[in-house]
């Protein structure tokens, strides 16, 4: 098979010097990642109230960037032998987007779906394109480590410098009782310890790769921001994953490792979900937890349950349900405050209620399924092994925090590392290379 750059084990530095296919390389997957994380909007005011308008178009900024650095990548991808993308074009992928497509034509605003599934297949693009970039593993190590480190000065810099633009305030028009969490650049906390989490395991990359020390103050970094956070699913989640990944990296049998992976998606969501039908469940919850509505999630899972089951096949369009006229005010009476919430707080839900349940299901298929497989056929050498840990790593916490937040397609840095991330396993499971 052909050899791809990201598999090059054979050259395992990058040179004393630079050269300029090198550095523009280097420019590049630093530009992605940098539009990954900072994005075009950083350190956004909380206190002033969101724009209606915006929400309903998007942000002319980003969706400019975002088209600029498709481009850039597409040149660059057409001059470095181009056929190596079709690797990635695998037949659940092109099933799990005709299936979107087939969810915006039916949306209630097929306008606005079809503006949304757009900037979702330039991100894609983006991600697949990216995972050609690096010339081998230390040169991927190298740039993202320098990255990483960017991002997090930027966050540390914000709590310090600029607080009100970084911390969430109690003069927050939207969810002032998150007063105190730290955010970041990032709109959200939720976003924020997210990211914080998968700089965690970038963190433990690096320092297999290139640095026990830099990695290790990168994971500490990431860590000790993420605990001020206050988010306790990513909080949690962490561990887990920790956990997992080691399981399988060191049982035999791929059938096992992957019914190990997938049974955390199911017993988080038969915690979560089922105690909204299963009575003893709920009164265990009760007696474990100090809040068993998961910071009034049910709510919402109940109000989202409900309304896939009036449009279980195509949903309501891709991502165009929350915040519509329709959802808002025409579904007020429903629950307290489920019909202004701004996604399920829970990803399996929200693509089954926006593309319809067969669309979930091949969605999970791509994201979460599939590469859980690529990772049992990537190479185990002491240079594949590190970087295809980090893609399963980053994979089985995207899937176990969408058992409580909506990162599934998400627009957002995290959602986009877990498409570079499925890409990457991809591409490590069809290389093979001689050692």
């Amino acid at each position: 098979m052909a050899r791809l750059d990201l598999t090059d084990y054979r050259n395992t530095t990058t040179g004393e010097g630079v050269d300029l296919d090198t550095l523009i390389r280097t420019v590049l997957l630093a530009a992605v990642f940098l539009v990954l994380w900072i994005s075009f909007r950083p350190f956004v005011n909380l206190g002033e109230p969101p724009d209606l308008a915006e929400a309903g178009q998007g942000n002319l900024v980003n969706q400019v960037g975002y088209l600029v650095l498709f481009l850039t990548l597409a040149c660059w991808s057409l001059a470095h032998q181009p056929a190596r993308l079709l690797e990635l074009v695998r037949p659940i992928l092109v099933a799990s987007l005709f299936w979107i497509l087939m969810s915006v034509l039916h949306s209630w605003e097929p306008a606005l779906a079809g503006r949304r599934f757009i900037l979702t297949l330039i991100a894609i693009a983006i991600a697949g394109m990216a995972m050609l970039l690096p010339k081998n593993v230390r040169h991927f190590a190298d740039v993202m480590a320098a990255v990483v480190l960017v991002v997090l000065v930027l966050c540390y810099l914000g709590v310090l410098l600029a607080p009100s633009l970084s911390i969430h305030q109690s003069t927050d028009v939207v969810e002032p009782e998150l007063a105190g969490d730290w955010r970041g650049l990032f709109a959200h906390k939720n976003d924020a310890s997210a990211v914080m989490a998968l700089f965690v395991f970038m963190g433990l990359f690096v320092g297999r790769v290139r640095s026990a020390t830099l990695g290790g103050a990168i994971a500490v970094l990431a860590l000790v921001f993420l605990i001020f956070t206050h988010s306790k699913t990513s909080i949690a989640m962490l561990p887990v994953v920790m956990i997992v990944s080691a399981i399988m990296t060191r049982v035999r049998s791929r059938v096992f490792g992957i019914a190990v992976a997938l049974s955390g998606i199911v017993l988080f969501n038969l915690i979560s979900l089922g105690s909204l039908y299963f009575e003893p469940l709920r009164n265990f919850l009760d007696l474990v937890l100090a809040d068993a509505t998961f910071t009034g999630r049910t709510d919402v899972w109940q109000f989202v349950l409900d309304h896939i089951k009036e449009r279980p096949i195509l949903g309501y369009g891709f991502w165009t349900f929350w915040g519509s006229p329709e959802v808002v005010y025409g579904m007020g009476g429903y629950a307290v405050w489920a019909n202004t919430a701004g996604h399920a707080h829970n990803g399996f839900l929200d693509i089954a209620l926006t593309i319809g349940i067969p669309g979930a299901i091949l969605v999970v298929l791509w994201l979460v399924v599939y590469p859980l497989a690529d990772f049992y056929k990537a190479p185990r050498d002491p240079y594949a092994g590190p970087l295809a840990m980090l893609f399963l790593r980053v994979c089985l916490f995207m899937a176990y925090e969408s058992c409580f937040e909506a990162m599934l397609l998400k627009e957002g840095g995290a959602s986009l590392f877990l498409f570079a991330a499925t890409f990457g396993l991809r591409f490590l499971s069809v290389s093979r290379v001689a050692r």
